[in-house]
C-alpha cells in the first residue's frame, strides 16, 4: 500500500517536470522565433574576412600619349599665289613671325582703285552738300553722293582687308608640326597651309579603367600623379588634371582622363611619344587604412559604396559607409569608415538587411 502511493507521487512529480520542461523549451523556442521576426528574415550564412592594416600606398601604372595644349591647321583666306613659306617642319615660332606671303601684286592694284573710288566720291559728296547749303543743289543728290561715299568707303575697307589677308603669321608660340604646300604653288581658300602646335603647355592623355575613374574624379586630392617618358630620360614631373572625359569607351569601358605638365616641359618631349603615368594614393602611415576584398564592397549602395559589418556580441550585422582608395590586386584600400580588426561580409552581402542575424561560413 505504502510502495503505491510512493510511486503515484513519483508519477506525479515526473509529469510535473515534464509540463515544466515543456514550457521552457516552448518559450525558447518562442523568443527564438520573435528575435527572428525582429531581424526580418532568417539567419542565412556568409563569408566573413578580417579588415587588415595596410602596409604601403597604392599605385598603379598607365601608359599615356604626350599632346599640344591645341593644335591649329592655318590657311589663306584669300586665293593666290605662294611667294614665301620660311618655315619648316618642327621649326619653334613666337607669336607674330611670318608663316607664309602670297604675291600681293593684284591686292595692291585693287586696293588702289578702292581707294581712288572713295577719293572721288568724297569730293562729290563734299560739292554736292556745298550746293545743297547754298540752295543750289538738291537734297536728294546730296543723299545720292552720301551712299555712294558710304559704299566705296566699305571698298576700301574690304580691299583693305584682302591685303593684310596675304600674310599668315603664327598666332601664338608654337612648333611647326607639318607643312601641306609648298613656296610658289597656288593656293585656295581654306586649303591648309601648315599645321601648328600649341607647346605652351604639353597634356598627357591616359585611359582610366572605370574603378580608378570614380576615385580620381571624386578624390583627385588624394593622389600624386607623376609621368616619365622614355625619350627623356631622368625626367619627371608631376602632372595637373585639366579634364575628365565622362563618356566611357564603349569596347573598353574606360575613361579619357587629361592632365597637364607641370611647370615648363623638358624641351626634349615633342607631341605623340609615350608617357608611363604613376598614380600614387597619399596615405600617411598613421591614417589607419584598411584592406578588405573587392567583393566585400556594397556596390549596390549610392552615392557612397559601404560594407557589412558582422557584429560578434549579437551575431547581427549592419551597413556602413566608407571611403575607397585605389584597389591592389583582389582587395582594396578602405580609406574611412573601418578599422582593422573588424570583420566584414566578403559575399552575399546582396541578401541581407540591417540588423540581420547570420552565420559565420566555417571555410
Amino acid at each position: 500500500m505504502i510502495y503505491g502511493k510512493t510511486f503515484t507521487r513519483i508519477t506525479r512529480s515526473l509529469g510535473l517536470m515534464a509540463v515544466f520542461v515543456g514550457c521552457v523549451t516552448t518559450a525558447t523556442i518562442a523568443q527564438e522565433q520573435l528575435a527572428s521576426t525582429k531581424t526580418g528574415t532568417e539567419a542565412v550564412t556568409v563569408p566573413l574576412t578580417e579588415a587588415v592594416q595596410a602596409k604601403n600606398s597604392v599605385q598603379r601604372v598607365f601608359v599615356g600619349r604626350l599632346e599640344p595644349l591645341r593644335v591649329v591647321d592655318l590657311a589663306f583666306q584669300v586665293p593666290g599665289q605662294i611667294l614665301e613659306l620660311p618655315v619648316s617642319a618642327g621649326e619653334r615660332l613666337k607669336k607674330g613671325d611670318l608663316i607664309a606671303r602670297l604675291d600681293v601684286a593684284d591686292f595692291d592694284l585693287a586696293l588702289a582703285r578702292a581707294q581712288a573710288a572713295f577719293d572721288l566720291t568724297a569730293s562729290e559728296f563734299k560739292r554736292s552738300e556745298e550746293l545743297a547749303n547754298r540752295g543750289a543743289g538738291s537734297e536728294a543728290r546730296l543723299d545720292s553722293a552720301k551712299a555712294q561715299q558710304a559704299q566705296a568707303e566699305v571698298a576700301l575697307r574690304e580691299a583693305e582687308r584682302r591685303l593684310a589677308q596675304t600674310r599668315i603669321e603664327a598666332p601664338f608660340d608654337a612648333l611647326v608640326g607639318r607643312i601641306f604646300t609648298e613656296a610658289y604653288a597656288n593656293t585656295t581658300p581654306a586649303a591648309p597651309i601648315v599645321r601648328l602646335q600649341d607647346v605652351s603647355e604639353m597634356r598627357v592623355y591616359i585611359s582610366l579603367p572605370e574603378e580608378v575613374a570614380a576615385l580620381a574624379r571624386t578624390r583627385a586630392d588624394d593622389f600624386n600623379i607623376t609621368a616619365t617618358f622614355p625619350a627623356a630620360p631622368g625626367y619627371q614631373v608631376e602632372l595637373i588634371l585639366r579634364e575628365f572625359v565622362t563618356e566611357a569607351d564603349p569596347v573598353a569601358q574606360t575613361y579619357m582622363v587629361e592632365f597637364a605638365i607641370a611647370g615648363q616641359p623638358d624641351p626634349r618631349l615633342l607631341p605623340g611619344m609615350t608617357a608611363n603615368v604613376t598614380a600614387g594614393l597619399q596615405v600617411a602611415d598613421d591614417t589607419g587604412s584598411v584592406l578588405v576584398p573587392v567583393s566585400a564592397i556594397d556596390t549596390t549602395s549610392a552615392p557612397e559604396p559601404r560594407v557589412w559589418i558582422f557584429d560578434d556580441s549579437t551575431e547581427t550585422v549592419e551597413p556602413r559607409t566608407v571611403r575607397l582608395g585605389l584597389p591592389r590586386e583582389s582587395s582594396i584600400l578602405v580609406l574611412e569608415g573601418l578599422t582593422a580588426g573588424e570583420r566584414v561580409v566578403s559575399g552575399g552581402w546582396w541578401k541581407l538587411i540591417d540588423g540581420m542575424m547570420v552565420r559565420p561560413d566555417a571555410l
